[in-house]
């Protein structure tokens, strides 16, 4: 008797089921091999579009912008032949990139941290905490605001390479007071009299005068004895001691006129801005005034003269 082949529908159904399963796996596998290569497309266009950018924006200065396109440049998603590249470039816009901190002081005087500054008209922080901010170089306008306090606002030029540069605005009072709150006097300051200039012109006239005069008596005398041998006529020696009698008149007179202008420098106080406002008027108004210095000789000696009036 020849076997039976006849199957049990027990057996029958399993194997339908696998083969189904495979048939809906190899479907979908199929399916799936051309949308992952066209999704590879995409990426590769992207980074060729970062590539060219990137160097764009470096050459016209927007370093922020520069660095993001980079920053997708050299990521595993795009292809590696643009990597050096583009790795080079990141590192030379990270050392070109300025970027600056902020530091405030209340009308206190002390350090404040609840500062909403805008930069060109854009929120930048809320909060000064004391890390610096990357930006752009060139020309850039901040505008700052504290409590009920007015906003102060900067212009600043940021150079390339210029890092953690400090910007500091203050809302502290900037008139002095006293302890009862009353403003302070202004600060005295030293003004040197005319008549100190007037003497000092003097003393130095009369010293040159000495010494012109000394010089000269001296040379003349010095002349006088070689040619004379001590027989020489008395209008002769007279001449010479006249001269130097005046010689030592006028350095008498250079003397004091010098030490008299030095007790009025040391003497002479400041005086504050308002009574220098004060007494404005009266210097303005026309003073008569002279100086006179003079030395000449005479029959039994020699003469000096100094007069001023102030």
């Amino acid at each position: 008797m020849k076997p039976s082949s006849h199957r049990s529908p027990r057996t029958v159904a399993p194997a339908r089921r696998v083969l189904a399963l495979a048939a809906v796996l190899t479907g979908l596998a199929s399916a799936a091999a051309p949308t992952t290569a066209a999704a590879s497309e995409p990426d590769k266009a992207y980074c060729a579009d970062t590539y060219r950018n990137a160097q764009i924006q470096r050459k016209s200065g927007a370093l922020l912008r520069a660095r993001e396109s980079l920053l997708v440049c050299v990521s595993d998603r795009c292809p590696s032949m643009m990597q050096p590249d583009c790795t080079r470039w990141l590192t030379e816009v990270e050392a070109a990139l300025p970027s600056i901190a902020f530091a405030a002081k209340g009308v206190d005087g002390k350090d404040v941290t609840a500062v909403h500054v805008t930069m060109d008209g854009q929120h930048l922080t809320e909060t000064l905490d004391g890390k610096s901010i990357s930006l752009d170089p060139g020309s850039h306008t901040l505008r700052f605001e504290h409590a009920s306090e007015p906003p102060i606002e900067q212009t600043i030029m940021v150079r390339e390479g210029e890092k953690a540069r400090v910007v500091s605005v203050s809302w502290a009072k900037t008139e002095k007071t006293t302890p009862g709150g009353e403003p302070a006097e202004p600060r005295s300051e030293r003004r040197t009299p005319t008549s100190v200039w007037v003497l000092g012109g003097v003393g130095v006239a009369a010293t040159a005068t000495f010494g012109a005069l000394a010089l000269h008596g001296m040379s003349r005398r010095s002349a006088l004895e070689k040619e004379c041998f001590g027989s020489c006529r008395q209008e002769q020696v007279d001449s010479i001691k006249t001269q130097l009698l005046v010689a030592d008149v006028a350095l008498g007179v250079g003397v004091v006129s010098l030490g008299v202008a030095a007790v009025l420098f040391l003497t002479s106080g400041g005086s504050s801005s308002t009574e220098r406002d004060r007494a404005e008027g009266a210097r303005s108004a026309p003073r008569p005034g002279f100086v006179s210095f003079g030395v000449a000789p005479q029959p039994n000696g020699g003469a000096a003269s100094f007069a001023a009036r102030f």
